[in-house]
């Protein structure tokens, strides 16, 4: 038997120093059994420029006084993540399996392409509103659950060792981008041409290929396409003592084995680590 241990979403560290209130971008919703973690994707500011997480106070201040607000990934990541929440809890258990995780995916991306609808998209000031996201619902000794870009669920064992975990389908576009096209063309984040080239290209285009691999990556956005990026599971439990979802700001975390025996005995401990993250944890109490 589950039980929910801990969820949360954090600032990123420098606006909680300054007291400073930026917009939240990560979301989740929880139960005793679902659950749903989402990350708006960033956005330009509202003069069109390039963003980047702070490093001064003036950045903060600047970063706050500049960023859209309401945000339109705030939006697209709450939408999925109570969406998702609410159609999965109404099915029965013996309704839930792969097929259906993915068909609920697929009504939290169309619910999510409303909010782009009319919209004149230039992939830059006015890009798609979108998110990543990660969700599940527990179901006996099963976990059934979904995956889409940069965030992940990670399954811990009774000794807190990672016995699973699903798959970023964001990493194939980063070591393309690092590795390869980096290399051979001159690339800017800051350079709005980069940006869009980036967005237009790469985000949603199973399309866009390398020697016959995929080096695009998926977002929720309403685009049909983004359909192609949903990954699904279906995971035993039966050895697995920790349920753990998170954003992509939890990722140094769980790439140390020291770091997770922290968190998951304090997990308070996340509002010391960098950037804005939200993690959720369930701890199984008879193991």
């Amino acid at each position: 038997m589950f039980m929910l241990k801990f969820s949360k979403t954090y600032d990123n560290h420098i606006f909680t120093k300054y007291q400073l209130k930026p917009v939240v971008e990560d979301s989740f919703c929880v139960t005793h059994q679902a659950f749903c973690v989402a990350d708006g994707v960033t956005r330009d500011n509202i003069y069109g420029e390039a963003v980047c997480y702070p490093e001064t106070k003036k950045e903060a201040e600047d970063w706050v006084a500049t960023y859209p607000n309401p945000s339109g990934a705030d939006k697209a990541a709450d939408i999925c993540a109570k969406q998702f929440v609410q159609e999965i809890s109404f099915l029965e258990e013996n309704e839930i399996n792969k097929e259906t995780i993915l068909e609920t995916v697929k009504k939290v991306n169309k619910k999510i392409g409303e909010i782009n609808q009319n919209r004149e998209i230039d992939y830059l000031k006015e890009d798609y509103y979108c998110t990543e996201a990660v969700g599940g619902i527990i179901v006996g000794e099963k976990l059934y659950a979904f995956s889409i870009g940069d965030c992940h669920i990670a399954l811990l064992d009774k000794n807190k060792k990672i016995q699973f975990e699903t798959i970023n389908n964001h990493k194939q576009f980063e070591d393309y981008l690092q590795n390869i096209y980096c290399k051979e063309n001159p690339y800017d984040w800051n350079n709005k041409k980069d940006r869009a080239m980036v967005r237009r290209e790469f985000r949603n285009n199973p399309d866009k290929k390398y020697e016959g691999k995929e080096i695009s990556f998926g977002a929720l956005s309403g685009e049909t396409k983004a359909e192609h990026y949903i990954d699904t599971y279906e995971i035993d439990l039966k050895q697995i003592k920790y349920i753990c979802a998170y954003s992509d700001g939890c990722e140094p975390i769980f790439a140390s084995q020291e770091k997770i025996e922290t968190i998951i005995t304090n997990p308070e401990t996340l509002k010391e680590e960098g950037k804005e993250r939200t993690l959720v944890i369930y701890e199984r109490m008879d193991l």
